[in-house]
């Protein structure tokens, strides 16, 4: 595969953007500046698409952004309609116009405005697709935060404006933004302050995706009746789980909402949380999930690069490949905390055996209940093998597909497995210097001779000896028990917090001075 040469963006603002999406959703599925070639009548010149594409699993998100300066020297109402137009208006043309276009072309989007490098990553088919529309809109923070005199100049979520009232000064609030694309798929607007909180408080696609899901649904339901910002949604959404065991806008006890409830966040919800001690707890008890986001981008980066090796190339199918390191991706962050753990137990269990395995699975009732992964360490031959280094990865991939077959056919309700292969590390010292292979299965067809094949290797290589095979089942908290935990989960106020009424009173003078 050759490498890959895409868009870094074009502005300060576009880049800045795709490095956080990167770092968040891996390279692999993250494309600045999507082209399509729609009436360039072949002369090179396609049309930009959108500033960013993310495309992982179902879903695909779509970005807008425009950095817009605030208008001086005019009256707020007139400012904040000029900055609106420019920064959110015309980036919800662009978003509905791109998700026309996906719904359309599929095939049609290229990362060069030359359109003769497709995106190399096929989207989701029509009845699995969901697309996520996602403006970014930076330049009001400061004049938010002199308006509010204070707080973290995010914009208002305030869901009773709708559509083209945003527009109108008579229905319209400054620095609050509703539903602004009613009648389409439901178009998310990030600011100065949110676009951070977003990324890095949801910073898988899993993550990132489920909230936007239920956030749209929390509001397209109308039970929302404002948040002081996008931050405190994030906040609320974090800290409450619903009885599927996944975060959700639910009640503090994790009832799910009635049509009569309704949620209003107030100000200062997400500074309250960030600093608490149980999500202080979380957030160190996350570092390990982090060996897996370097797994991930050790193997797109050798798709990206042109550099997988893979031995047999015949044997090589780039898109099983690609679906391996999908699922990875797929993985959210509390649960990437226990593979990391998992993986690094394995090295450390593999140092002293020449072949160790550990598998993990997902507990029925958590995403990607039908995804297990496992892990191989196989040590490397002293003397080296006739066939060198090599040869060794050829045994080595060969361990991992016996091993696939036997987890799939062991536990029958699973779909697919994602296997990794390493040598462990030499004592004393750390991983650095190694190579890791990656295998893809799905559930076979099976057949007498498969599982009678399946019987001798098993029986030949000694898998499934006692000490060189474990199965484990997941298990833990993703908010770590914290000496004082009685206060960490916000409860929704009764009614409009204090910058909606703020808003409201200043809406309230504008219609009796205009009446």
């Amino acid at each position: 595969m050759a490498g890959l040469d895409r868009s870094k963006g074009t502005t300060e603002s576009e880049r800045y953007l795709a490095k956080l999406a990167e770092k968040s959703f891996v390279n692999l599925w993250t494309y600045p500046n999507v082209y399509r070639d729609q009436g360039n009548a072949g002369n090179g010149n396609g049309k930009e698409v959108c500033d960013l594409l993310v495309v992982c699993g179902d879903d695909v998100l779509v970005f807008s952004d425009k950095t817009i300066a605030w208008p001086e020297n005019c009256d707020l109402a007139v400012a904040w309609q000029r900055w609106f137009r420019r920064a959110v208006w015309q980036s919800l043309k662009q978003v509905n116009g791109a998700m026309r276009w996906i719904d359309q072309f599929p095939d049609r989007l290229f990362i060069d405005r030359e359109c003769s490098k497709p995106v190399p990553i096929s989207l989701p088919p029509p009845d699995r697709r969901r697309m996520h529309g996602i403006i970014v809109a930076l330049g009001a923070g400061e004049a938010c935060r002199s308006y509010f005199g204070g707080g973290s100049g995010s914009l208002m979520v305030t869901p009773s404006i709708v559509g083209e009232d945003h527009l109108q000064p008579d229905s319209s609030l400054p620095f609050s933004v509703g539903d602004v694309n009613p009648n389409g798929p439901f178009v998310h607007v990030l600011d100065d302050v949110t676009l951070d909180v977003v990324m890095q408080e949801l910073d898988t696609v899993r993550d990132m995706t489920e909230y936007l899901r239920r956030k749209e649904r929390l509001i397209r339901r109308g039970q929302l009746i404002s948040a002081a910002g996008e931050e405190e949604l994030v906040a609320y959404y974090t800290t409450h789980m619903s009885g599927d065991e996944r975060h959700d806008f639910t009640t503090p006890d994790g009832t799910d909402l009635q049509d009569s409830d309704f949620i209003a966040i107030e100000e200062g919800t997400y500074d309250h949380i960030s600093s608490h001690p149980q999500y202080l707890a979380k957030k160190n008890a996350d570092q390990v999930s982090y060996v897996w986001d370097r797994l991930i981008e050790h193997f797109t980066r050798t798709m990206l690069d042109g550099t997988v090796l893979t031995g047999d190339e015949s044997d090589f199918d780039l898109n099983t490949y690609e679906a391996g390191i999908r699922h990875m991706a797929l993985v959210p962050r509390f649960l990437r905390r226990v593979l990391g753990q998992a993986f690094l137990e394995a090295l450390e269990n593999g140092r002293d055996q020449p072949r160790f395995s550990r598998a993990v699975l997902m507990g029925k009732s958590h995403t990607g209940a039908d995804t297990a992964f496992y892990f191989m360490t196989l040590a490397v031959p002293d003397p080296p093998p006739p066939g060198g280094y090599e040869h060794y990865r050829e045994v080595r991939r060969n361990f991992l597909r016996i091993y696939a077959l036997l987890f799939l056919r062991k536990y029958p309700h699973l779909q697919r497995v994602i296997g990794i292969g390493t040598e462990p590390p030499p004592t004393g010292k750390d991983h650095d210097g190694s190579s890791q292979d990656l295998l893809f299965a799905e559930q076979p067809e099976w057949t007498d001779e498969l599982h009678q094949n399946l019987d001798t290797d098993i029986e030949n290589f000694g898998i499934m000896r006692p000490g060189t095979f474990e199965t484990r089942a997941f298990r833990g908290e993703e908010f770590p028990k914290a000496i004082d935990d009685s206060s960490f989960h916000p409860s929704p106020t009764a009614g409009p917090n204090r910058r909606t009424r703020r808003m409201l009173k200043a809406k309230a003078r504008r219609k009796k001075k205009g009446g």
